[in-house]
């Protein structure tokens, strides 16, 4: 087995060390304090890290390590706005509320890419008249899908 990766002065003096080697070795120094994920990122930005065979948000789990588990029903918000800072001093436990209108999309999107205005939909801000839409071409499809397999066991069986 090949010898781990060493840290760097800036991880030795910056990360606490109650944080796993492992995970310090992928933080790097980025403006204005943040620590930079540099590792696997989700499609929206956010870092991704394991322990002990489990998957996690890398901000949340750098949260738990130094500051302990966010109080029940309560999100991370990242103050800095940047999505793939783990530095525990950058979040905030807040209401899912609170995250999602502090949020840069909440308040310069009021409406889709059709035009039509954006409401609250289960904890999102979406276009009701869009989201009918799919949902019944969703729908229509699901009919299609179905009239074709029974027409499809029908043959096999006869």
């Amino acid at each position: 087995m090949s010898k781990p990766k060493p840290l760097t002065e800036w991880q030795e003096q910056n990360t606490p060390p109650e944080v796993p080697r492992h995970v310090r070795r992928n933080i790097a120094p980025g403006d204005n304090g943040c620590w930079l994920w540099t590792r696997s990122k989700s499609r929206d930005g956010y870092g991704w890290a394991s322990l002990n065979d489990r998957t996690y948000q890398a901000h949340r789990l750098l949260y738990v390590l130094v500051k302990g588990q966010p109080p029940e029903g309560l999100v991370l918000d990242h103050l800095c706005r940047i999505r793939h800072c783990v530095n525990p001093d950058h979040l905030e436990p807040v209401t899912p509320r609170q995250n999602l209108e502090r949020g840069v999309t909440t308040t310069s999107a009021t409406h889709c890419k059709q035009g039509h205005p954006l409401s609250p939909f289960r904890g999102q801000r979406r276009c009701l008249i869009c989201h009918a839409a799919y949902v019944e071409g969703r729908r229509e499809h699901m009919r299609q899908y179905a009239r074709a397999y029974r027409a499809r066991k029908k043959e096999q069986n006869t």
